[in-house]
């Protein structure tokens, strides 16, 4: 991908290899989605290796609201999620991405998730954690033009044993 190279780490490399479905939404210029857009992922079997790919572009002026929903059940080994989602938010347009994410104690949760925004552009991320045993997440907005803005909105719950690091990089 433009926003994401496929080397710029083990994971990302690694869903540029195997990926297999996602979601991706072109918003013309000057549209406004007014009902927010909405995938689920979800691990259907044990062992699992998930290795979706999102790529949203929203063109000059437009507006879009995407939300994520990602789960598991609990099995008896372990599994990995390891999604790429890139965004690219051009001149004067809006994209609010919110990820809900309840994982079983026993997957490994390895994303990498980022954004440009242009001269006027407004990225939102909106990501909810809870459960995994390893969650790694930091998703990132590179600001590229003026006026460009950027807001993250972080909640991360982890119970006995499992690890979250998650945060954002703008």
């Amino acid at each position: 991908g433009s926003v994401i190279p496929p080397g710029d780490n083990k994971f990302a490399s690694l869903n540029t290899a195997v990926w297999s479905g996602g979601s991706f939404v072109y918003v013309p210029p000057g549209v406004h989605v007014e009902i927010p857009l909405q995938a689920y992922f979800r691990i259907n079997t044990e062992n699992m290796g998930q290795f979706e790919r999102t790529l949203i572009i929203a063109d000059e002026g437009s507006y879009v609201h995407y939300v994520e929903g990602c789960t598991a059940p609990i099995y008896q080994s372990d599994s990995l999620h390891s999604a790429v989602v890139e965004i690219i938010v051009k001149k004067n347009a809006r994209v609010r991405y919110t990820t809900i994410q309840n994982w079983s104690n026993n997957v490994y949760n390895l994303v990498t998730k980022r954004a440009t925004a242009a001269e006027g552009a407004t990225m939102e991320w909106v990501d909810g954690n809870i459960g995994s045993k390893v969650t790694m997440k930091y998703p990132a907005i590179y600001l590229l033009g003026e006026h460009a803005r950027g807001e993250t909105l972080s909640i991360a719950f982890a119970g006995e044993g499992q690890h979250q690091d998650a945060g954002c990089k703008m």
